[in-house]
């Protein structure tokens, strides 16, 4: 959310406070005008805001039940009723407008909040804002600064809590302006966790952190650059790579453990007639595959934007997980197919590449069981809408559909369509609650699955657009899958 959509949005719950009394005549109108002063704390999480607190003062005038500030806002309260007019306004290139106002004044105590919704032609989103204030006193008002000032809020992350080692990232950064951290403790948002300079150009910031592994860049003056004093890295998409940083130790069930049977990841390429070109993927095959007369059901496993079949094996470290939960009996063995699909969300030319010639291929290299009560699909992120999007097309191939994460904007699918919409697949969604990226197209998702009568389940937890997200609940997808193979 921009910083000048967010002050549109307080200034106009400044106006909505002032129509609003607490009592039931009108007499209780009076003793409102004069001084305000109100904390407002902006929810623009859904708009990939980061929440924003401001403090406003401002005049109040009143006649009778008619009230105004500066700038021609005016309300109107009747018996206790609040009414108001609050026409949408066009700001940062969509349309913003209100609901759900309610205000109290009581003994010049002011609470009240409202419902907000952006939208342009092709996303929307929606917020709240609350505000607790007072009307000042007259010599409050006399030393008080009219207008609104920026509260500044504490990112979690900066102070110690249970079960969190404190540690300091450090990066050079020459005749720098600016620097932030960005990475799985911002949700990869670029300007929420701000770097402090020190001693000979060099700018630091200090943590508070769980275990575990931690990917990150640090932002200068707007740049995204890899922590160049950090061996540690992974790609990160775009051609670059993300740094990593390991907290005490990783989740045992993401390590290659001693002393068990592994299984194996067969990498090859498929030269495919829909590319036109030969395309990577990668089957991961559980231990005891080569010796076993049985044949195994398949989950097929999709990577997000920009990325490829490895990114399930650098970062989704599939083979320990699949490797550890078989050994622990927690799951029973089955095949894991990765294929790559570049940034095309698995439509067009790959969506043919993957279903009518991967697949078929698959089946035929490998002891696989046939029709969809063997066969279920996963992904996170472009991958979780291709999940379930190649569920929905595709009823006779996957019985079971797990989206991560899914950014979901099916308008992207020409063949898609609401209309006469069914899916045959069983269909779970996960996303993590802090999710910047796809929280808000799940929540639009949602929605319209209820609106359409479809039976599926929706998981949300604490997490962020991360691997740490996704690690954290691989253990528990994959007991989703065996189970459904099961049956």
């Amino acid at each position: 959310m921009s910083n000048k959509l967010a002050c549109l949005v307080t200034a106009l719950l400044a106006f909505w406070m002032l129509v609003g009394c607490s009592n039931n005549s009108t007499k209780d109108c009076d003793n409102v005008a004069g001084t305000w002063q109100l904390v407002v704390d902006v929810d623009d999480y859904e708009c990939n805001g980061l929440g924003q607190r401001y403090k406003q003062v401002f005049e109040v005038s009143q006649n009778q039940c008619q009230l105004s500030i500066e700038g021609g806002s005016t309300g109107i309260i009747s018996q206790g009723k609040i009414t108001w007019t609050s026409p949408s306004t066009e700001i940062d290139g969509g349309t913003l407008s209100y609901s759900s106002a309610y205000s109290e004044v009581n003994n010049k105590e002011i609470t009240g909040a409202y419902d907000w919704q952006w939208s342009n032609d092709s996303f929307s989103c929606s917020g709240t804002v609350t505000a607790k204030g007072h009307i000042l006193t007259e010599q409050q008002a006399a030393n008080a600064k009219l207008g609104e000032t920026a509260i500044q809020l504490e990112h979690p992350l900066l102070s110690p809590s249970e079960n969190t080692v404190a540690h300091t990232f450090t990066v050079e950064a020459k005749n720098a302006r600016q620097v932030y951290l960005a990475g799985e403790m911002s949700d990869w948002r670029s300007k929420v966790l701000v770097m402090q300079p020190s001693e000979a150009d060099h700018w630091s910031i200090t943590l508070y952190l769980k275990p575990g592994a931690w990917q990150y860049k640090f932002v200068i003056d707007g740049v995204w650059v890899a922590d160049q004093q950090n061996p540690q890295s992974v790609p990160d998409g775009y051609g670059g790579v993300n740094s990593v940083f390991v907290i005490g130790e990783e989740d045992a069930l993401l390590i290659a453990q001693p002393g068990i049977t592994h299984g194996s990841i067969v990498e090859a390429e498929f030269k495919s007639d829909s590319l036109n070109q030969a395309s990577p993927y990668a089957v991961y095959l559980p231990p005891g595959y080569q010796t076993s007369k049985q044949d195994y059901p398949v989950l097929m496993l999709l990577h997000g934007y920009g990325q490829d079949y490895k990114q399930w094996v650098i970062d989704g470290k599939i083979q320990h997980l699949m490797d550890n939960m078989i050994a622990n009996k927690s799951i029973e063995p089955f095949i894991v197919l990765m294929p790559s699909a570049g940034t095309s969300y698995y439509k067009g030319q790959h969506e043919s590449f993957i279903m009518q010639e991967l697949l078929p291929h698959v089946a035929e290299q490998y002891k696989v069981k046939a029709g969809p009560d063997y066969r279920a699909i996963s992904g996170i992120s472009m991958g979780g809408a291709g999940a379930f999007y190649l569920a929905h097309k595709y009823p006779k191939q996957f019985g079971l559909s797990l989206p991560l994460s899914g950014y979901f904007d099916m308008e992207m699918y020409p063949s898609f369509s609401w209309q006469n919409f069914t899916l045959d697949a069983e269909l779970t969604l996960f996303c993590g609650e802090d999710d910047s990226i796809s929280y808000p197209s799940n929540q639009r998702l949602v929605e319209q699955l209820n609106q359409q009568g479809v039976e599926f389940s929706y998981l949300t937890v604490e997490g962020g657009h991360t691997w740490r997200y996704w690690n954290s609940i691989s253990e528990q997808v994959l007991k989703q899958v065996s189970s459904f193979f099961a049956r």
